[in-house]
């Protein structure tokens, strides 16, 4: 069997399944069993397959059928300009929540006095380390509660090079001054804010993912008042903030944040939809 009546049978086994992204996941998958990308494989996709690793395929291929995340399988993903490492037990990082990275960011490069910076809920501190990234000159403190998320934020220090980060373990519900004296220039965060009872609706892959970076309480909204209440009431005036929310949630979310705020700015992700909050501490 060659690489295209593989990737064929791949595909169409995740179709089956109704897995709704079958020929994407089937190619990355593809990809990461016999190391080669989608020129590579364009020239060699008439070869015939080394049967080992076709085998391989096949299974990494029934796992991917069985609702398992295709990033958990390859282990590692892409966010902004760095690599993730992640797996059961850490979010998965999300092209929606570079959204968020780039707002803190574009604060930062355009405020010469930013030294502080502080990503809640970090996980595999994808949010943290591409502003420390892209921003040399901050330190940022990446603060995570979940035994298995903090092992992989700081392999992911690690394997990002990143000298500017520091990992933090620790619960954000105990508030601003269980973590630091000196002021917080940057607060970002992308905690958890779907509604307990939605979370059994959402598809078979989400529901792999922790539960403890998904549960947002009642209404979705547990975090953002621990933040408000603990952190953002801490914050010097003219400081910066800014959140990933659901899709219904933006405007709530800036309502909430109004009595800190002198300046609140609703940001879309590229599919137009309502994604970060950002404010001006007041």
């Amino acid at each position: 069997m060659n690489f295209f009546e593989l990737l064929k049978k791949g595909t169409a086994l995740l179709k089956e399944k109704g897995i709704e992204d079958a020929d994407f996941d089937a190619k990355c998958l593809l990809e990461y069993v016999f190391e080669i990308d989608r020129n590579q494989y364009f020239l060699k996709r008439f070869n015939e397959a080394v049967e080992d690793k076709k085998e391989k395929f096949l299974s990494l291929i029934e796992r991917r059928s069985l609702g398992e995340p295709l990033q958990y399988i390859i282990g590692k993903w892409g966010f902004m300009n760095g690599e993730f490492l992640v797996g059961e037990g850490v979010l998965i990082p999300r092209a929606d929540t570079e959204i968020l990275v780039e707002s803190a960011v574009d604060f930062i490069k355009s405020h010469s006095n930013v030294r502080t910076v502080y990503d809640l809920c970090s996980g595999s501190g994808c949010v943290g380390i591409s502003i420390a990234m892209m921003c040399p000159d901050v330190q940022v403190f990446c603060v995570e509660l979940s035994d298995y998320a903090f092992g992989y934020l700081q392999k992911n220090i690690t394997l990002n090079n990143v000298k500017n980060v520091v990992a933090v373990k620790g619960d954000i519900t105990k508030g601003y001054e269980s973590f630091c004296s000196d002021k917080i220039d940057v607060l970002v965060s992308n905690p958890p804010y779907i509604e307990s009872d939605e979370i059994r609706t959402l598809s078979i892959e989400v529901q792999n993912e922790p539960h403890m970076a998904l549960d947002g309480g009642t209404d979705g909204f547990d975090f953002y008042r621990v933040i408000g209440e603990k952190w953002l009431s801490c914050m010097n005036k003219g400081s910066f903030a800014a959140f990933e929310c659901g899709e219904t949630q933006a405007e709530k979310l800036a309502e909430l944040y109004a009595d800190f705020s002198a300046e609140t700015n609703i940001i879309n992700d590229l599919n137009g939809i309502q994604r970060v909050v950002s404010i001006i501490k007041n």
